[in-house]
């Protein structure tokens, strides 16, 4: 496998690796080579010093997200929330789409274009609109409602059937636009380094600790790919000596990254011919364009891929669902099958991806 290097600052980056694309669509290759400051990021408030990309003035409302202690039944560790549904759009997608769009800006672009299940194209439509640029969308014909609404406020929406077509059309559509920003959230350098604050945070709010474990929602697994930069910075920091055991949380029927991991293919990048109908759309997914990278995590940090199922979602307690998209919940309803596994003394902390928009709260209401 193509394993490129490059150093920061870069830009927008591109491959020609036919092997390695899936419907056209290029899987992230690229391993990121960047030297961290002398000093200590839990003295700072937005960690710009730490994240090799400069972010503009108008996008630094994001992160700072609360951190607290949950009371899950069945679990003799201790479990924690990241709650980033309280970032300016309701979802984690804010840290990273910051990040991208000052890069996007920066780099002179005018229009930039992402494909997305909603809460992606929310935050890109948010943060464009500070950064003066213009939004395209490329959303499947299923994408709710609520979130339809306000995408249209600030973007450009180009529908498709689904979401394999979006990604598809979306890639085609910048191969012919080479003047547009080519936001591809799964795989952007830029991206997926605004993540990653979310693992900093993390570790202050355990008071300097890393958790044993971190589960996280996934599709192509986009945020676990940049909590793992996060909590390697802090390893090569000289702040920590370990690594939390990832857990990445799928739908059951579609969900190639459990179905890779658990069967030890690590050779392909596994293709799902069809997947399950689920209401978690912002993680159903016949493949993932972070496979290898994933695969590659799972093993160095002794982690592990699970799959829920929509009824196991709808058992999480109503305290919880009232607040949290259903995706979100996934990392909730994984606990019953990872509670053997976290042992009485262990920190776990599960990542409350997004705000629940069908209950009619939060910033996006």
């Amino acid at each position: 496998m193509c394993d490129a290097v490059f150093d920061y600052p870069a830009g927008t980056l591109s491959h020609e690796h036919p092997e390695l694309e899936i419907g056209g669509v290029p899987m992230n290759i690229w391993t990121p080579s960047y030297k961290l400051p002398q000093g200590d990021f839990r003295s700072e408030s937005r960690f710009q010093d730490y994240i090799p990309f400069k972010i503009i003035d108008s996008c630094l409302e994001q992160g700072g997200t609360p951190l607290f202690k949950a009371h899950i039944s069945g679990i003799s560790g201790e479990v924690y929330l990241k709650d980033e549904s309280c970032n300016p759009t309701g979802s984690f997608k804010d840290r990273g789409m910051a990040v991208m769009v000052s890069d996007a800006a920066l780099s002179g672009k005018r229009k930039i274009a992402i494909p997305s299940t909603g809460n992606a194209a929310i935050s890109l439509g948010y943060y464009s609109d500070k950064a003066g640029l213009e939004s395209i969308v490329f959303i499947p014909e299923t994408t709710g409602a609520s979130k339809i609404s306000k995408i249209s406020e600030k973007s450009a929406i180009v529908y498709d059937s689904d979401l394999i077509g979006s990604y598809e059309h979306f890639i085609r559509f910048c191969k012919e636009n080479p003047d547009i920003y080519n936001g591809f959230p799964a795989t952007n350098i830029a991206y997926l380094q605004g993540i990653k604050s979310i693992s900093y945070e993390i570790f202050i709010g355990l008071e300097s600790h890393v958790p044993d474990w971190v589960i996280v929602p996934a599709g192509s697994g986009g945020n676990l790919v940049g909590l793992y930069y996060g909590f390697k910075d802090i390893a090569s920091l000289g702040l920590a000596d370990k690594l939390p055991r990832f857990v990445s949380v799928q739908i059951a029927g579609a969900d190639p990254i459990t179905q890779g991991f658990n069967g030890g293919i690590f050779d392909r990048a596994v293709v799902l011919g069809v997947i399950s109908d689920t209401k978690a759309e912002s993680i159903a997914s016949d493949t993932s364009f972070n496979y290898f990278k994933l695969m590659a995590i799972l093993k160095e940090t002794g982690g592990m891929a699970v799959s829920v199922s929509d009824q196991e979602i709808e058992s999480v307690p109503r305290a919880y669902s009232d607040r949290y998209e259903f995706s979100s919940l996934s990392a909730l309803a994984s606990l019953a099958r990872l509670g053997p596994s976290i042992m009485r003394d262990d920190k776990a902390v599960a990542v409350m991806t997004a705000l629940n928009r069908e209950a009619g709260g939060g910033p996006d209401a």
